[in-house]
C-alpha cells in the first residue's frame, strides 16, 4: 500500500459512492434504503445493480461486480488502485501526502505539479489556435479531414496547433522561461542563455495524457509544405514528466474500451485512423522500442493479449521482433499483423484510407500469433523452396522448434509443428521430438545437473460441488467474522484455523484482519475491509462477501454457522495438504495428516471462547 490506511479512509468517504456513481450517468433509484439501476459493466434490462449508500458499497446481482467506490472507478476508468486514488483525490481537491520527505523529493514533486500545470495552459492553447481564421490552421484542419480526422475525435484527443513564429507560447503564458524549459515547451537560445523560444512552432499538436487525465508532454507533426530538413514528427524532451519510453499514446481512451487485448501501432495519424472507424483499444509508441515500463502501462490496463501493427517495412520487422519478447516477458499473449506488398499500403492508416473498415477488421481477425510471425521470418531467411538443401532445411527446422518450447498448449504445439513440417519437409513426430529435446536442454539445473520432475502420482482435482461449497463456506465465515467480532474472537483463541489454512491469499489476508479488529474490539465497515486491497479481483472478492445479509436468531445459531464452515475450510485444507505429501512421496506424513483430519469432527469451537 503506498499510502497509509488513514489517508485512502478519508479520500474514500470524502466521495459518497451514490453521487460519484450517478456522475457516471448510471441513474439510480431509491428503493427500501438502498439505490437500483441498470448495471454499466453488462448488458441488462431490469435494474440488478445496487448501490448501499450507508455502507458505501456497490454490487451487481446479476454480473457479481461489486466492491467500494475506488473498486467502480477502477472498473469504470480501467485504472489501477493508485490511479483511481488519485482521481478520487483530485475530484475533492484532496492533497495526496508525498511519501517521501526529503528536501530533493519535494522539489521534484514541485516540478512534477508546476509542469503538469504549463503542459495543461499549454493544451488549451493549442486547441484554441487550431480554431483561429489562420492561414496555418486552415491547413492543419484541412490536413486532419483529409486523414479522416473528425471533428469529433479531435476534441475528444485534444488536438491542437502550434503556430509559426519563436515566441507565441512564451508570450501567452505567465511564466519564466526556464520553468517553460523544464516542463519541455521551451528550449534555451545557445547565442543568449537569457532568451527562450517555443520548442514546438508550425506543428500539429497532439497532447500526450495519462489516465488521470494529466498532460504529461506532446508530439507535433510538421505542417506539409514546411521546410524539407525539419523532423516530420518530434516529442517533448525528458521533463519531471515525460519519457518517450514510458507512455503510450491514447492509453487515457484506449483503457476506457475495457477490452482486454490492446492494438498497438507506431504513430499518432494511426491511433487517430484506428479510433475514427471504432477501434479504441488502439494506443500508439512514441518512436521508441517497446520497453518494461510499456508492458507494465498495459498490464495496469488489465490487458491480456497485444496484437502489433507495424509498418511492413525492415524497420517495422525489427521493431516487432525486438517487441515480442519483452511482451511475452510480461505475460502478454502476442500477435502480429504486417501489411505485405500486395495491400497497397504500408500501415493501418494507409490501408483504412485505401479500403476502408471492414476489410481492415478481417485483416486484423487474420492476425498471426508471434510463433507463425517468426516462423515467416525464417522461412524467408532461409528461402526455402523444393530446390533447398537437406542442410538449409534441418537448420531452419531446428530454429522454428526453438519457438514451439515456450508454449503450453499441446494442442498449439502440434498445429505448428504441423506448419513447420508442410514448409521443411520433415515428418511432424520428428519436430515434436526436437522440440521435447531442448525443452529438457532448457530445465537444466545451474550444475549442469537435469532436473527431474516426477509425475507418477496425478494430484487429486476437486470437484466443482467440493469447489462450490469451499468458496460459500470462506465468503460465509467472513461475513460472520467481520459482522459479529465475536465469533472471531472465538476462533481466534481455539486457533482451530489458521490465515494459511484458507487456501487462499486474499482469504487468508481477511482472516488476519478479522483476528486483528477482535483483538482491537473494532468494527471495520465493509468499505474500509474493501479498501484494503488494491487488486481488483480482491476487491470483488470482499463485495461479495457483503452482498446479502445473514441474520442469525441466537448465539447458538452463530456457533453452530462458524463451526460448520470452519470445518469445511480445515477438512478442504488438509486434503490439499495430504496431496501434496502424496507427490513427494512422503506416506509417513500423509499418514499423520490423515489421522488429524480422521478427529476433526470432534474438535469444537464454543462462543465462550470470545
Amino acid at each position: 500500500m503506498h499510502y497509509p490506511h488513514e489517508v485512502i479512509h478519508d479520500i474514500r468517504t470524502l466521495n459518497d459512492i451514490v453521487d460519484v456513481i450517478s456522475s457516471y450517468g448510471v441513474q439510480l433509484r431509491l428503493q427500501g434504503g438502498r439505490h437500483f439501476g441498470l448495471c454499466p459493466f453488462h448488458s441488462e434490462k431490469s435494474a440488478s445493480f445496487c448501490v448501499n449508500g450507508e455502507e458505501q458499497m456497490f454490487y451487481c446481482f446479476g454480473c457479481h461486480a461489486g466492491g467500494n467506490v475506488i473498486t467502480f472507478v477502477m472498473r469504470h476508468e480501467n485504472m489501477d488502485f493508485l490511479d483511481a486514488l488519485k482521481l478520487l483525490a483530485d475530484r475533492v481537491h484532496y492533497n495526496l501526502p508525498d511519501a517521501k520527505s526529503s528536501t530533493g523529493a519535494k522539489i521534484r514533486a514541485r516540478e512534477r505539479e508546476r509542469t503538469a500545470e504549463l503542459n495543461k495552459q499549454a493544451a488549451r492553447f493549442y486547441y484554441e489556435q487550431l480554431q483561429q481564421d489562420s492561414t496555418e490552421a486552415e491547413l492543419a484542419r484541412s490536413y486532419l479531414m483529409d486523414r479522416g480526422v473528425h471533428i469529433s475525435l479531435q476534441k475528444r484527443f485534444g488536438l491542437g496547433l502550434a503556430p509559426p513564429g519563436w515566441d507565441n507560447l512564451i508570450a501567452h503564458i505567465s511564466a519564466p522561461g526556464s520553468e517553460l524549459a523544464t516542463a519541455g515547451l521551451a528550449a534555451q537560445s545557445q547565442k543568449n542563455q537569457s532568451r527562450y523560444y517555443d520548442r514546438f512552432r508550425r506543428r500539429l499538436m497532439f497532447p500526450i495524457i495519462e489516465s488521470t487525465g494529466r498532460i504529461v508532454g506532446f508530439g507535433g507533426r510538421a505542417l506539409p509544405g514546411g521546410d524539407d530538413g525539419e523532423a516530420k514528427y518530434i516529442n517533448s524532451p525528458d521533463t519531471p514528466l515525460f519519457n518517450k519510453s514510458r507512455q503510450l499514446y491514447g492509453l487515457n481512451i484506449a483503457r476506457k474500451s475495457r477490452a482486454n487485448e490492446m492494438i498497438i501501432v507506431e504513430g499518432y495519424m494511426d491511433v487517430l485512423a484506428l479510433h475514427q472507424v471504432g477501434f479504441t483499444n488502439t494506443v500508439g509508441v512514441l518512436g521508441t522500442a517497446l520497453t518494461a515500463e510499456h508492458v507494465r502501462l498495459l498490464k495496469r490496463a488489465s490487458i491480456n493479449t497485444v496484437t502489433l501493427l507495424l509498418d511492413s517495412d525492415e524497420a517495422g520487422t525489427r521493431a516487432a521482433e525486438k517487441a515480442i519478447p519483452e511482451l511475452l516477458s510480461g505475460g502478454l499473449s502476442v500477435k502480429v499483423l504486417q501489411f505485405s506488398p500486395e495491400t497497397g499500403a504500408k500501415d493501418p492508416d494507409e490501408y483504412i484510407q485505401l479500403n476502408g473498415r471492414d476489410k481492415f477488421s478481417r485483416l486484423l481477425t487474420a492476425a498471426k500469433s508471434h510463433v507463425a510471425f517468426k516462423v515467416g521470418l525464417l522461412k524467408h531467411r532461409y528461402a526455402l523452396d523444393s530446390e533447398s538443401e537437406t542442410n538449409q532445411r534441418i537448420r531452419f527446422t531446428e530454429e522454428a522448434a526453438s519457438l514451439l518450447t515456450s508454449l503450453t498448449s499441446a494442442i498449439e504445439t502440434d498445429a505448428y509443428a504441423q506448419e513447420i513440417a508442410d514448409i521443411s519437409g520433415i515428418t511432424t513426430s520428428a519436430i515434436l521430438a526436437e522440440v521435447q529435446k531442448q525443452r529438457a536442454q532448457q530445465i537444466k539445473s545451474q550444475d549442469g545437473q537435469t532436473l527431474i520432475i516426477p509425475t507418477s502420482n496425478r494430484q487429486r482435482v476437486r470437484t466443482s460441488a467440493e469447489e462450490k461449497g469451499l468458496k460459500e463456506a470462506r465468503k460465509r465465515l467472513m461475513n460472520l467474522l467481520f459482522t459479529y467480532p465475536v465469533t472471531a474472537s472465538a476462533l481466534a483463541k481455539s486457533e482451530y484455523l489458521s490465515p494459511e489454512e484458507m487456501c487462499d491469499e486474499t482469504y487468508s489476508q481477511l482472516l488476519v484482519l478479522a483476528f486483528a479488529n477482535a483483538q482491537s474490539k473494532r468494527h471495520m465497515p465493509p468499505a474500509d475491509i474493501i479498501a484494503h486491497f488494491e487488486i481488483l479481483e480482491d476487491q470483488q472478492k470482499v463485495a461479495e462477501i457483503f452482498a446479502g445479509e445473514t441474520l442469525y436468531k441466537s448465539d447458538i445459531d452463530m456457533e453452530k454457522a462458524l463451526n460448520e464452515m470452519a470445518f469445511i475450510i480445515k477438512r478442504a485444507w488438509f486434503t490439499n495438504e495430504m496431496d501434496v505429501l502424496m507427490q513427494k512421496n512422503d506416506l509417513n506424513a500423509v499418514n499423520n495428516l490423515f489421522l488429524s483430519k480422521r478427529n476433526l469432527s470432534s474438535l469444537y469451537i464454543t462462543m465462550g471462547d470470545g
